[in-house]
């Protein structure tokens, strides 16, 4: 349990650039934001006309934090969400979009984590969907 506990924190940490999964899914970095000190990553995965998008961090509380695609940038967010996620709780959210992989992946986009419904303002993760 332990070894697999190192292997997954390694992967993560290695994931600087996108990479493909052998579904045609893609896997992108989330970052640390506003010293959240919270990291991980985000799985895009193919399922037709849609996506299953899910967020994996370390450092996460467990009580809910909501989560959405926005358009724009990490450092450059439009504050409306795109597309809403599943809050990440335990560091563990799963969400099926109605959008193409490919639109999800056309630049543009990025996964948010805010600290908590009532304080959306406060970002704690963000990753780039390009």
């Amino acid at each position: 349990m332990f070894s697999c506990a190192i292997a997954l924190l390694c992967a993560m940490t290695a994931v600087s650039a996108p990479a493909a999964d052998n579904s045609g899914g893609r896997v992108f970095a989330i970052g640390s934001q506003n010293g959240s000190g919270q990291h991980g990553t985000v799985a895009l995965k193919p399922r037709g006309s849609k996506t299953v998008v899910e967020i994996h961090l370390l450092g996460a509380p467990s009580s809910a934090e909501p989560a959405h695609i926005h358009t724009g940038s990490c450092r450059h967010l439009n504050p409306a969400p795109k597309y809403p996620l599943t809050s990440v709780v335990d560091g563990i959210s799963e969400t099926t979009v109605n959008a193409p992989i490919a639109v999800l992946t056309a630049g543009n986009l990025a996964v948010n984590v805010h600290k908590s419904a009532s304080d959306l303002k406060t970002y704690v993760a963000c990753g780039n969907l390009e």
